[in-house]
């Protein structure tokens, strides 16, 4: 039941998130160009009306048949569309969604039932006739008759949602949809549910408190910011980007996992996104279109003229109620919640490296699908394929929706909530199903397949007795120190950034600046690595390209790990880049890692980082 009800979701949201663009423009035209707006202009108003009365429902229309049987099915639902547009006197997004996939079955039913018995040379006359005939039928009968239904019912949806409003129930909302987001039906219900709603009272009122309900960020951010504050390990090191990523980029998908990790956290976004509701309820707020993705940012430009602050108000709400509510269940499980991604990565990573093949996987395409193919596969697809590029991969790694495989894909990542569809689909592709955007062992063991091969300690050792001068002034041995004794990270650090200095790579402050940086996300790589470097503001300090390289065998403590291996780096303009694609190439061999550990021969390290 589960499936068919998200099989239902994906449908609705697969008509209107191709679409979102459309929407945004007409939201951006409605808050600029009214007579409440922005900046009244009586011309370019007249763009409002035509463009919600048509151009969105066809366009959703025709998504919907395309979705079904190519541009054959979309044409086909346009046209039915059109019919149920002109007969009735509201916007027909409801009616769009109707006749739209109507008329791609219907036209995919033609074509498989004439498939093989048209005659040779009439296939262009058949395949044009039938669209259009079968459209004009289906726009004759939505004309007549299924535009009264969809009027009516339209109608229902829009009392019932105003009597919900009235008595203050709407704040209830939030105890289904907050879960229902958490298994990905986030889309679904935004955009296949409240959009449809709120875009007709929007055409009536000039906004809706629609789309608010599961496009607030708040919920979102004030979690993440308690995960950042008192979670442990992972989780407090990888929420700083997370917020970036749902703040302001939009993406709530990426706080779902920490839900996941300790389900009773999705309290803390019911009660944040309830308390918004009933605020935005009395305040009377709501936003002029949808606001899509959800970030901050857009959520404000769709607020109507006056009304910015009332709206950003609400979104502070919620990010206060959701954080304290998080809060207290984040200390008193003590970092319970943290999935210990590095950890896992550390040990499997070792482990692996006994059996997993590298490069001669002939891995070539690598794709990222969530449900839309745009939001979270989107952010997991640009983050793994920087770290690909910084290993030199040569493998082509891209996202897309997960009903839409392409067929030349090697392996598929996806969420572990829609693997088991994909896999029932897609029996040809390896599929891996991951948990955490940010960093999941299963990223880092396949980071290794793609990665290319690397020396074996043999073959390290014999270079170290027999190489040469160095070919360049990167490393130099004397800013080589081996079995150093444990201190702090911050003394750790100043060390490193002194010896640059002392080198002649850096301008006296460069320390400084490598705590700053270390302060703003840690410089831990996993397994047993620290890569400490200044901020982008140090880059004027910087003098020469360089590193030094400092050995803790009983460690130093990076937050719940310990860095046996510190290499402070400096680099001149993007130089940095290069230095760190040549230590990641280097640091993924498990076996090469463990001789840079445990040598008390600084020639041997001499002669593999330089």
């Amino acid at each position: 039941m589960r499936q068919e009800i998200q099989k239902f979701g994906r449908a609705l949201s697969g008509m209107i998130m191709p679409n979102i663009g459309a929407f945004i423009a007409w939201g951006l035209i409605t808050a600029l160009f009214i007579p409440s707006g922005w900046w009244p202009n009586e011309n370019l108003a007249k763009l409002v009306s035509p463009t919600l009365k048509y151009l969105l429902p066809l366009l959703i229309a025709y998504t919907a048949g395309k979705n079904i049987d190519g541009d054959r099915g979309g044409v086909t639902g346009a046209i039915a569309t059109i019919g149920i547009i002109i007969g009735s006197d509201i916007p027909m997004f409801l009616g769009a969604m109707i006749m739209g996939p109507l008329g791609g079955v219907a036209i995919k039913w033609f074509d498989r039932k004439t498939d093989g018995k048209i005659r040779a040379g009439f296939e262009m006359l058949v395949n044009n006739f039938s669209v259009g005939i079968i459209g004009m039928v289906l726009a004759i009968i939505s004309y007549l008759f299924i535009g009264e239904a969809v009027t009516w019912l339209t109608g229902i949806l829009a009392a019932g949602t105003a009597v919900i409003i009235k008595h203050g129930l709407l704040p209830l909302v939030a105890i289904f949809v907050e879960p229902a987001k958490v298994l990905f039906l986030n889309n679904a219900i935004n955009h296949g549910v409240f959009d449809p709603i709120g875009i007709a009272q929007a055409s009536e009122a000039g906004k809706s408190i629609m789309f608010l309900i599961e496009t607030n960020p708040g919920p979102g951010f004030g979690l993440l910011l308690a995960c950042w504050l008192f979670g442990k390990g992972s989780t407090k090191e990888s929420a700083p980007g997370a917020i970036v990523i749902q703040f302001l980029g939009g993406i709530h998908e990426i706080f779902f996992p920490y839900i996941l990790a300790q389900p009773i956290l999705v309290l803390a976004t019911i009660a944040g996104s309830a308390s918004a509701l009933l605020f935005f309820s009395i305040m009377g707020c709501g936003l002029v279109a949808p606001a899509s993705p959800g970030s901050i940012i857009t959520v404000l430009a769709m607020a109507p003229k006056g009304e910015t602050l009332l709206v950003l108000a609400g979104v502070l709400i919620a990010t206060a109620v959701s954080f304290l509510v998080a809060a207290p269940l984040i200390k008193r499980r003590h970092g319970e919640i943290d999935v210990e991604a590095g950890k896992i990565a550390t040990a499997e990573a070792k482990h692996l490296s006994d059996k997993a093949p590298k490069a001669n996987e002939n891995i070539s395409k690598i794709m990222f699908a969530c449900d839309a193919g745009m939001g979270s596969s989107a952010l997991a697809a640009s983050k793994f394929r920087s770290r690909a590029d910084k290993i030199g991969a040569q493998v082509k790694i891209a996202n897309c929706a997960a009903d839409s495989i392409p067929d030349d894909t090697d392996i598929v990542v996806c969420q572990k909530m829609i693997a088991e569809r994909i896999r029932n689909n897609a029996h040809r592709y390896e599929i891996i199903a991951i948990d955490n955007f940010l960093a999941d062992p299963a990223l880092d063991r396949l980071l290794q397949r793609i990665t290319p091969a690397v020396p074996s300690a043999t073959e390290i050792q014999a270079t170290a007795t027999t190489a040469s001068t160095p070919k360049h002034n990167l490393l130099s041995k004397d800013n080589i120190l081996l079995g150093l004794k444990p201190e702090s990270k911050e003394n750790a650090i100043l060390r490193a950034g002194k010896m640059l200095e002392d080198g002649g790579y850096v301008q006296s402050g460069y320390a400084d600046e490598m705590l700053a940086r270390e302060r703003l996300t840690t410089t831990y790589m996993g397994m047993g690595v620290a890569i400490p470097h200044g901020t982008s503001e140090a880059k004027d300090k910087v003098l020469h390209s360089g590193i030094v390289v400092l050995q803790y065998p009983e460690g130093v403590d990076f937050g719940d790990e310990k860095a046996k291996l510190i290499v402070g780096i400096a680099g001149v303009g993007d130089e940095h880049l290069d230095i760190l694609s040549k230590l990641g190439e280097t640091f993924e061999n498990p076996e090469v890692l463990e001789t840079l550990c445990t040598t008390d021969d600084a020639d041997t390290i001499y002669q593999v980082l330089s």
